[in-house]
């Protein structure tokens, strides 16, 4: 299985990085592919600059180039749902565009015009992604659910408080997954998300800079069970230990 692992930032690629032998790297605009040997096995490390744009173009040039067969979207999320902390790890099963509206034509919320009103993440995948949770002693809280990917950076209560009445059962919010989602859907290439709760949507304390202040820590944690699931999809049977992303 050829695998594909995207970021949105050098912060959330870096614990990756730290573990792989880069043996090739371009770069287009924003977009840098790393062919890599990651724990034995060829993979491609996409970092994809932030927005759902660059998300899609990166996940465009990586197929294009690199046929990958499953890409994994590791990252940093904000939290909506109830009792997630700083830290939490969430991984996706369905996503919904939080910030597109075209109801007024009879679309659901959410919903690009003439393209489906929410993407599944595959069944199977998904399964394994439980049983991996399951097996692990992880030492972070992880759940599965709903993700939005929007293009805004949710500090405004008012605002969430909007998101959450039209998406009551949101997790978490992005701003790049659904980009890789729907340009993958395009080839029909399964992808699985896993998102650490970087911040809590509409929290009077969120600011840019307690953002930047999570980033790096939370970053490791959706980086190890990103490669927990690696590890279960290229048959290794010995665990990743968590230090050796600290």
């Amino acid at each position: 299985m050829r695998i594909a692992i995207i970021t949105a930032m050098e912060e959330e690629m870096a614990p990756f990085r730290n573990q792989a032998q880069i043996t090739a790297r371009t770069q287009v605009g924003k977009v840098i592919i790393e062919e890599a040997v990651y724990r034995g096995q060829p993979v491609i490390l996409v970092e994809s600059g932030i927005g759902k744009v660059n998300a899609a173009v990166a996940t465009t040039l990586l197929i294009e180039r690199h046929q990958p067969d499953l890409i994994l979207n590791s990252g940093s999320a904000g939290a909506f749902g109830a009792g997630l902390s700083v830290g939490n790890v969430v991984v996706a099963t369905q996503y919904i565009y939080g910030d597109v509206d075209a109801t007024c034509f009879g679309y659901e919320p959410g919903q690009v015009p003439q393209m489906p009103a929410r993407y599944d993440l595959d069944a199977a995948l998904l399964d394994q992604a439980r049983r991996v949770a399951a097996a692990a002693e992880l030492p972070y809280s992880l759940d599965f659910g709903l993700v939005l990917t929007l293009d805004s950076f949710m500090s405004e209560p008012e605002r969430v408080e909007r998101v959450k009445s039209t998406f009551p059962a949101v997790k978490v919010s992005d701003m790049e997954g659904l980009g890789i989602v729907q340009a993958a859907a395009q080839y029909g290439i399964p992808v699985l998300a896993v998102k650490a709760v970087s911040d809590i949507a509409g929290h009077g304390g969120v600011t840019a800079d307690s953002f930047d202040d999570n980033l790096d820590a939370v970053a490791v944690h959706a980086a190890h069970f990103t490669d927990l699931l690696v590890s279960s999809f290229i048959g290794e049977k010995a665990t990743p230990s968590y230090t050796g992303f600290s």
